[in-house]
Order: C-alpha cells, then structure tokens, then sequence
C-alpha cells in the first residue's frame, strides 16, 4: 500500500513538473513568436534598411562641369580627373584616432578632420570630403593603412582644368569651395562643406547653365569599406557648354603684348559689341583654386599691390587722359561752339585767371585747327574748346557715349566711373569753377573711366554712332549641342550726337595715327584711326619712375572706313600713351589682320617730341 502510495505521488510529482514545463516552454515560444512576429512584421522594414546600411553605401558622383569654348571652337576650360579623399561618419568608431593617423600622412592638422566631420549637413553613411586633388604620394599611403583608417576612403572627381593658366583668367573666374561664409547665407542653402561652384567672372555668371546635376551610386562595401559590388547607379548629367566670342588666338597675342605690363587691354568688334579679347594684368592662374588654395596663397593674391585677383578691364577706374579730347571736341561741335575749321594759338601756357594750365609740349604747337588739335593732342586747343563747350554738354555727350555708367556686360562688380557735373553731389568739395571744366576737358580732374567704357566709347564713334552692350557669350548648349540660349547683339541706344560730328573726330583719329601722337601704331596698307592718352598721376613728367609715373591709354579701330575691331589699352605708370599703349594696340592690330610684323630696328630711336601725349 505504502509503496503504491509513494509511486502515486512520485507520479503527480512529475505530471506536474511536466505541466509546469509545458508552460513555461509554452511561454517561452509564445514569446519568441512575438518577438519574431515583431521583427519581421512591425520592425522588419527599418531593420532590413539598419541591416542593408551596415554594407551599402551611397555615393554622390560629382557632374562634370560645361566647357568653356572660345568663338572657333577651341577649348578654354575643361575637366580632368581627380582622386579626392573623403570619410563616412559611420564607419569610423574612433574619430580622434583617425585624425591623427590621417593627419601624419597629409601633413597636417588633425583638428581638419573633426572640423570637417562635425560641419557635415548630410547623413552619417553619406561620404564627407575632406582634402581635393591629393597626389599620389596620400593615394599610395591611404591604400597602404586602409585598415587602420575605417570610413576613409578615395574617390575620383572631375577637376576644373585651365590650359591656358592665367590667360584670360579674371575675365573667365575660377572655382573653389563653397566657403564657410557663404553656407551661412540662404543663397547657399542647398550646399554642402566641399562642394564646389564657380566664384569669379564667367564661372560665375553662369554658374547654375555650367554646373550640371549630380548622379549617385548604391555600392556594397566590404569589411575595409572596400567597394565590392555596384547595385545602383544614377548617371550624372553634365553642364552646359558656353561658346564665347573671345577668339583665343587673338586673346593669346593680347597676352603677349601685354607680358610684364600693369593694365588692361580690351578689344570688341565696333559693329556688335562681342568682345575679341579681354586682358588684365597682372593675372592669377585659376588652376590653383581647384586644390585647396592655402590661407598664405590666398594672403598673397589679395595683398599683392598690383591686383591680379582684379579684372582692371571692368573694375579698374583711371583718369582717361587725353582720349577724353574725343569727348570735349564731340561737345563743343554739338554745340556750336566750334567747326572744324576753328583755331586757336598754343604757346605752351593758358592762362585762366590767376592760374596758368600748361601743354604736354614745351613751347606748343602753334596755331591748329580741330584736326591737327586731335592728332597733336594739343592740351591748349581743348582747354579754350571745354570753356566753350561747357561742362554740361561734355557730361551729355560722355554719358551719351556709355561713360559714368556700367556697361552691362553683366559679370558684377564692374565699375561705373566718374563724369563730373557742376550740379551739387558731383563738384569739388569747394564748388564748380571753370578751372575744373578745363581739366575735365582734357580727362584729369575728378574724370575717370573704366576700359570696357573706353573701348564702348570708341565703337560708338566708329561705327557711327550706335552704342552696344557688350558681351562675351554667343550660346548656351548642351553636350549633345542642343541649343538651350542664344545671345547676339544688343544695342543700347543710338546715341544723341550728330553724325557728321562723328565723322569730323574720325578724321582727327585718322590723322593721330598717320601723322600725330599715335604714329607707332602705324601699320602700311590699313587705315588706323586712334588717340593717345597719358593720364597724370602726380605730376605730367615722363621722368618720373614707378608709381609716380602716368598712366598710357590708347584706343583705336581699324580699318577706319569699315571697323573690324576697336580696342582700348591703359598701362599702369607707363609713361606716354604714344611710346608705350600705341604699340602694343599695333601688334594686336597686326595679329588680327594677320599682317606680317616690321623688323625691329637694331638700335631703338628716340621718342619724336610729337609721340609725348
């Protein structure tokens, strides 16, 4: 009975250690189909995606730029490939140790690194860029390290590439970072740090046409975050491709007449505006902004005294000098104040009240006519002819011929120049007197203009009397040369100035080459009509050296009788506008019409005292 009894309750013993387990195995299972429930149906979708992050990548391919295509088809800027070195956030569980290794190989700053990652908008498995253009010194040792390096890798990009270097350069811009200052404004909101756009001239103007659309893949990576499989791709789509009206060749010959020279030098065709030509100098080579410029190469281009950074042709604001006779004449003929045929006798010295105004030419030149005047550039002629024209008919026909106002080329920043007006807000801090007419009338005194002015000015009185904007793109098109703008010329007004008065100073510019001041910009067998210009800085001496010596200018056009070109130069302290603008306009000239050069005499001649002004 007992042993009944005892194998009785063993057996209720184990029934209900068995129920017991039953239950909790029951539990457990229940549990776990929850919990397998939850993952798969709740959960799955963002845990497939934490799963497919910990191997995919996304990766921004960067478009390439339009080119930059001169008037024949030439091509003034274009891409080259680049390896750029870059991070992802996620992939680096030590940051710190990371900047330090990276920062032994770059030769660098580890603080770099952790500012570039800490300023990184986009997501932590986007790559962020940390250096641009590294040689193949990084790339070998980058590749070396890979697995003490975790999230650094290198990718390659297209690079903003210059083949001309500095040629053209402040006229075309450059592109560079985004900087920290701009990503603060909402213009750039859609940046990110590295990216890139263009910061300067063309580049920038028409930044949005040239810029393009970037792509992006989806790669899988292994465990050195090595790429191991592509699974995605959207193709980036590149940028416009600009076609100017610069011919390069010419661009090219205006380089070389203008090498070791401080100035500008611009040259447009008269009959539509599209400008040929655009030099400043000293210049920058733009190559250098697609790499990381450092903060002592960027110190050095914005300290240096001479502005290359500058496009003097837009933004360079200089007393015209002499050139402004063309404007004075213009004015008192308008007037009535004088004819051609009016003269007036210089002995080298006007006397207007208690002061006395001195001509360029010791002793004068005599008794001229308007003619002779302009092809002399007689100082004395003009003083009496802006006294009788009075200032507000010369600042009429100035403004009516582009001067005192930007040109509309539209690339920013370009200067407006001064006209002056005997009107309150544009006098002497003393008020208006005729002796400030009388330097007026001969472009000293508070008179100043840009190049682009200048050169626009001469067109107009070239092409008999249409003022036209410049511009410097003829289309916009796509690489499969869809046309997407097109430009062409654009006339600003024709300007109030009668033109048989036109025709009169064209004479006058005629015989400035022929047999004037102008005469080394004399070229056999085609008709030159131009006007020297020396635009006194201190004092009016060809003595003086450096920075004290006076500004050269020279505009022109030829053929007289049917323009083809107009161009306007000014040296920085470069003396007389006769010895030194006038030829370097000759060689331009001559490069243009593809005329042969003259033989340099064996010993240089002196300066005929005609060639001073």
């Amino acid at each position: 009975m007992s042993r009944e009894y005892e194998i009785s309750n063993r057996y209720a013993y184990f029934q209900k250690r068995i129920r017991i387990a039953a239950v909790v195995i029951s539990m457990a299972g229940l549990l776990l189909v929850l919990r397998l429930w939850t993952l798969q149906i709740l959960e799955g979708d963002r845990l497939l995606q934490l799963s497919l992050n910990n191997r995919l990548r996304l990766r921004s391919v960067e478009a390439p730029r339009g080119l930059i295509i001169d008037r024949n088809g030439e091509v003034m800027v274009e891409n080259l490939a680049s390896f750029d070195l870059y991070a992802i956030p996620e992939d680096m569980p030590d940051v710190e140790d990371t900047a330090r290794r990276l920062a032994v190989i770059l030769q660098s700053s580890p603080d770099e690194l952790r500012q570039r990652v800490s300023q990184w908008r986009g997501s932590q498995f986007e790559p962020v860029l940390l250096r641009k253009g590294v040689d193949q010194r990084i790339v070998t040792a980058i590749e070396e390290q890979k697995i003490d390096l975790p999230g650094v890798g290198l990718q390659v990009r297209p690079v903003r590439t210059y083949p001309n270097g500095g040629s053209a350069a402040t006229l075309l811009g450059y592109v560079a970072e985004v900087s920290g200052t701009q990503l603060q404004s909402k213009e750039f909101r859609d940046f990110h740090p590295g990216e890139t756009m263009g910061q300067a001239g063309i580049e920038r103007r028409y930044d949005a046409f040239i810029r393009g659309v970037d792509g992006g893949e989806q790669v899988e990576v292994d465990a050195l975050g090595r790429v191991s499989r592509l699974i995605r791709q959207v193709e980036p789509q590149s940028g416009f491709n600009l076609h100017l009206t610069l011919d390069n060749r010419l661009q090219r010959a205006a380089e070389e007449a203008m090498q070791g020279r401080s100035g500008a030098l611009i040259a447009v065709h008269p009959l539509t505006g599209e400008i040929l030509a655009m030099v400043s100098q000293p210049s920058y080579d733009p190559n250098q902004f697609s790499q990381r410029l450092t903060s002592e190469q960027w110190r050095k281009l914005i300290t240096d005294p001479h502005h290359p950074m500058q496009n003097k042709g837009l933004q360079g604001q200089y007393a015209p000098g002499s050139i402004f006779k063309l404007v004075t004449a213009l004015a008192a003929l308008e007037k009535g104040a004088i004819t051609p045929e009016t003269k007036f006798s210089c002995d080298g010295a006007f006397n207007l009240g208690s002061h006395l105004f001195h001509d360029w030419k010791k002793g004068g030149h005599g008794t001229l006519d308007l003619r002779q005047a302009i092809a002399n550039s007689c100082n004395i002629y003009f003083y009496n002819t802006a006294l009788k024209a009075g200032i507000g008919e010369i600042t009429r026909v100035a403004r009516e011929l582009g001067l005192g106002a930007p040109s509309g080329l539209g690339l920013g920043g370009e200067a407006r120049g001064v006209i002056p007006h005997n009107t309150t807000g544009s006098q002497p801090a003393g008020g208006w007197y005729p002796g400030n007419t009388v330097m007026a009338g001969i472009g000293q005194g508070m008179v100043t203009v840009t190049p682009i002015q200048a050169v626009m000015m001469v067109s107009a009185i070239a092409n008999g009397g249409t003022l036209y904007r410049p511009w410097v793109v003829r289309k916009i098109e796509t690489l499969d040369r869809e046309l997407i703008e097109e430009y062409g010329p654009e006339r600003v007004r024709k300007v109030d100035i009668d033109p048989d008065n036109l025709a009169i100073v064209r004479d006058g510019m005629q015989a400035v080459v022929n047999e004037g001041t102008g005469s080394r910009a004399k070229i056999p067998g085609l008709s030159v009509a131009g006007k020297t210009g020396t635009a006194q800085v201190v004092e009016n001496s060809g003595s003086q050296r450096g920075d004290k010596r006076d500004h050269a200018w020279f505009v022109s056009f030829a053929p007289a009788d049917n323009p083809q070109i107009a161009i306007a130069v000014v040296i920085e302290h470069g003396g007389f506008g006769g010895q030194v603008a006038a030829p370097i306009a000759r060689s331009l000239l001559e490069a243009w019409f593809k005329l042969p050069r003259d033989t340099a005499p064996t010993h240089a001649a002196e300066p005929e005292p005609a060639e001073g002004d």
